[in-house]
């Protein structure tokens, strides 16, 4: 009998008004959904993200506020000669497109170098002694040779002509200078053959030699890129006279960005040299 009565339920007018009902109750709700869920969403309206590299961390509110986006620093680095605060990197990328509302991480420069300490390398040999100190993040400036039982072992640290003990903090980037033991005094060196070279050449050049860079004087007044163009046209002493010097002795370079000042090397010097240096 209950069966009968479901039955007839189910075929009545009833029925089908009420399964009418719910199913628009259930489409006008998915509706009403969607509509809500596009707008919390925006669904289909992007932003452009902005490029805030270069830009000082108190610049980026101003800069965001018109997109309706903000930032928040993730990080910061040390980038030698640049100010603190200095958007590096960001995430998203500059150009990429994210909704309202979005948070930019960036990362900044620090405002402070970051510190290293002075390594104890005090006798050791002067390749590996450069290469730890430059691997920490300090600069190699002037090289110098004092009479000692070693060649070419460390003596001692300096900054400007003061000696820095083992163990010292210093801001990461420091230019240091050092002091290597040049031997006993019948260490000499040939004098090697600069003509033509860039100063930069000649630093490197002068530093395997052992020999230090007395001075540098050039023909006229440079510009910062004439600079790194500039070649020796001469030397103190000259290489033609086949002088030999002491370990450690300075040398002066003549520098020039007139081409026809420099002089052609004979071929037989470079030969000469060549044999000496192996």
């Amino acid at each position: 009998m209950a069966i009968v009565k479901i039955i007839k339920f189910i075929f009545s007018k009833a029925f089908w008004v009420s399964i009418g009902v719910y199913l628009m109750l259930l489409i006008i709700g998915t509706w009403c959904l969607l509509v809500y869920l596009d707008i919390i969403t925006l669904h289909g309206e992007t932003i452009k993200v902005p490029n805030l590299r270069s830009y000082h961390e108190t610049e980026l509110e101003n800069l965001l506020k018109a997109d309706k986006l903000s930032f928040e620093i993730m990080d910061s680095v040390f980038v030698e000669k640049q100010q603190g605060g200095i958007v590096i990197e960001q995430t998203p990328d500059s150009g990429a497109f994210v909704k309202e509302g979005r948070k930019i991480y960036v990362t900044i420069s620090t405002y402070d170098a970051p510190k290293v300490t002075v390594p104890n390398l005090r006798y050791d040999d002067k390749r590996n002694v450069i290469a730890q100190f430059q691997s920490i993040g300090l600069r190699v400036g002037r090289i110098s040779y004092v009479p000692a039982a070693c060649t070419d072992c460390l003596e001692r640290v300096e900054i400007d002509s003061i000696p820095v003990e083992p163990g010292r903090r210093l801001d990461q980037g420091t230019t240091v200078d050092l002091v290597f033991g040049g031997g006993k005094s019948d260490q000499f060196i040939t004098m090697p053959v600069l003509i033509g070279l860039s100063f930069k050449e000649v630093k490197e050049k002068i530093m395997q030699a052992g020999l230090v860079i007395g001075s540098a004087v050039c023909d006229q007044e440079f510009t910062e890129e004439d600079s790194s163009n500039a070649q020796v046209f001469k030397q103190i002493p000259d290489f033609n006279k086949g002088e030999v010097l002491f370990l450690g002795s300075a040398v002066q370079v003549f520098l020039t960005t007139d081409s026809n000042k420099i002089p052609e090397i004979p071929i037989d010097s470079l030969e000469t040299q060549s044999i000496n240096e192996f």
